[in-house]
């Protein structure tokens, strides 16, 4: 076990090279002794291979997401829209033997040091289902029995605080220490693709003797992902959401 640990935990980079770095980088001047990734290294961005093989490097823990299934052709890409489809079916013809062996290793949820990690949800991790108002949030923490349990899928950063009478608020700030007997959801949004109208990088840092949690925004060159993207001709909306967060 893993005991008095200061977590960076972050997730859907979803092939943005520039993102990752700027994360990892900020991760490193905040005195990050445990990465976590939540999954999703691949799909929708230009360099997948580079960012599993940074992922592999550099995280200490890392879990399968549904993008990174769907390019290993473990589950159809059908239940994706056409951008996404076109993305995910580009990224599986050229994601290498290495990487794919890499993705290939990774759980659905793992838990240390009373965290847990999944991608999606502690509900029937390998079925991707979107937390996404409080009451699938509330229904959630039926799933997991750790203080804190870290999610993506998303790509939008929320706090939800299980108060110790049974009742849930979503946490107004970014950052929250948690009270004897709450328990926390938290969605560390994405680093490659926010979707929350900021195109800064994000990510959560926790320490485990306390419980503390923040979500933190990294600026990242936005512009040299998306020439990488047009030079390999994705779609326009693929590389104009990114300087949107959409």
């Amino acid at each position: 076990m893993v005991i008095g640990v200061k977590y960076g935990i972050f997730s859907d980079i979803h092939g943005n090279l520039e993102a990752l770095t700027a994360v990892l980088a900020r991760m490193d001047e905040l005195g990050v002794q445990r990465r976590v990734c939540l999954g999703d290294v691949v799909g929708y961005g230009p360099n997948p291979n580079e960012c599993v093989d940074l992922v592999r490097k550099s995280a200490d823990l890392a879990i399968l997401g549904n993008h990174d299934s769907v390019a290993l052709g473990w589950e159809a890409s059908e239940s994706f829209n056409f951008y996404a489809r076109r993305a995910i079916e580009w990224t599986r013809e050229v994601l290498t033997v290495q990487s794919q062996d890499y993705l290939k290793g990774l759980r659905y949820l793992e838990a240390e040091n009373d965290l847990c990690f999944v991608h999606a949800s502690p509900h029937s991790p390998a079925d991707w289902y979107y937390i996404t108002d409080l009451e699938d949030a509330a229904d959630s923490f039926s799933f997991f029995r750790e203080r804190i349990c870290f999610i993506g899928h998303t790509h939008f950063p929320v706090m939800v605080v299980k108060e110790p009478d049974e009742s849930f608020r979503i946490c107004d700030t970014s950052s929250l220490l948690p009270k004897p007997g709450e328990r926390v959801l938290v969605n560390d949004g994405s680093v490659g693709q926010p979707r929350d109208r900021n195109c800064q990088a994000c990510f959560a840092i926790c320490d485990s003797d306390t419980g503390y949690v923040e979500i933190i925004r990294v600026p990242y060159e936005v512009s040299l992902t998306q020439s990488k993207m047009r030079d390999l001709g994705f779609a326009d909306f693929l590389i104009q959401r990114l300087e949107e967060g959409r």
